[in-house]
């Protein structure tokens, strides 16, 4: 297990409880904090917090006002993580919307690709043509179009 600051003060917290109920930490029932929670399951702390609120996990606050902690009981965490383990669909499904978002960021950057595209051929198509030679091609094709053709052919050459 990782040492961290959080669980030396959640140690703390505990051996206050303990204290104000006249208990030593060993009787106390194991407790984690809301992101230690949402580690052990894989989700999101979001996700914790709505477990929480659906009684899907067990937990309270302690603290004062403005240094409130909620703990969360260690075997409904548990015991939710074999329940999510043992989904034979769910390591199925994670994989199909993970190759499923892949695809999903390729088909993206393509879209970004080809609009990217798109645009610079608006906009050359829409810029006056510059070249002395595409000027000098256009007057001969409208000059051209201006001769009348009396079934006359162009000689062949």
């Amino acid at each position: 297990m990782r040492t961290s600051l959080g669980q030396a003060s959640l140690t703390g917290v505990r051996g206050n409880t303990a204290k104000l109920l006249g208990m030593t930490t060993s009787h106390l029932p194991s407790e984690i904090t809301v992101s230690d929670a949402a580690e052990r399951l894989g989700v999101s702390e979001r996700t914790v917090w709505r477990y929480l609120k659906s009684d899907k996990l067990a937990g309270h606050t302690v603290g004062d006002a403005g240094s409130q902690r909620t703990l969360i009981d260690q075997d409904s965490v548990t015991q939710m993580a074999s329940k999510r383990g043992r989904d034979p669909q769910a390591a199925a499904l994670r994989a199909e919307r993970d190759r499923l978002a892949t695809e999903l960021e390729r088909i993206s950057a393509e879209r970004d690709e080809l609009r990217g595209r798109v645009s610079l051929l608006q906009r050359t198509a829409s810029r006056p043509s510059n070249s002395v030679a595409e000027r000098v091609m256009g007057l001969i094709f409208f000059a051209l179009s201006r001769i009348p053709s009396r079934g006359r052919s162009l000689p062949a050459q």
